[in-house]
């Protein structure tokens, strides 16, 4: 079952019909939306999932360097980061019912600092030295943000 399942999966992707689906779906639900829905709720639960293992994989990796300042200080501005990140999305959420803009200004900042946290994310992983554990193109796609990860916590001698 499952076989048949991903054996599917990889035909779309190959055929590339997985994006028509996509283009014609996500923009229907974005202009459509009334209220908060489940997809709503689905798009904050996978926000929250990244920052929590950005935060514990982040935290780790603070651990291994020695000039990342590790204080209380730090955290306290994580969870205030965070807590920002939040209220701004919970803001387009607002906004969109104002404007009567379905859920396009959610959708976009959602989105946005999903994508931002997932690349944080993958690159703290690489560093951390976890990447055997990963799919090596999801390393390529972030690999500039690598790059300024290893300078911050394990910086070269200039």
């Amino acid at each position: 079952m499952i076989d048949t399942v991903l054996e599917q999966f990889n035909k779309m992707v190959h055929d590339r019909s997985f994006l028509i689906g996509t283009a014609l779906a996500i923009p229907f639900w974005i202009l459509n939306a009334k209220g908060w829905g489940e997809v709503h709720t689905w798009l904050v639960i996978l926000l929250t999932l990244i920052i929590i293992a950005e935060w514990i994989v982040g935290s780790r990796l603070a651990k291994l360097s020695d000039v990342q300042n590790k204080s209380s200080k730090e955290a306290i501005d994580a969870v205030i980061r965070d807590g920002v990140i939040y209220i701004i999305v919970m803001a387009g959420w607002v906004a969109d019912q104002l404007f009567k803009s379905g859920s396009l200004i959610f959708a976009i900042l959602a989105l946005a600092f999903i994508y931002h946290n997932l690349y944080s994310l993958t690159a703290n992983l690489y560093v951390l030295g976890w990447d055997k554990h990963f799919p090596m193109w999801l390393f390529k796609w972030a690999e500039n943000e690598i790059r300024v990860k290893k300078e911050k916590y394990f910086p070269t001698k200039k």
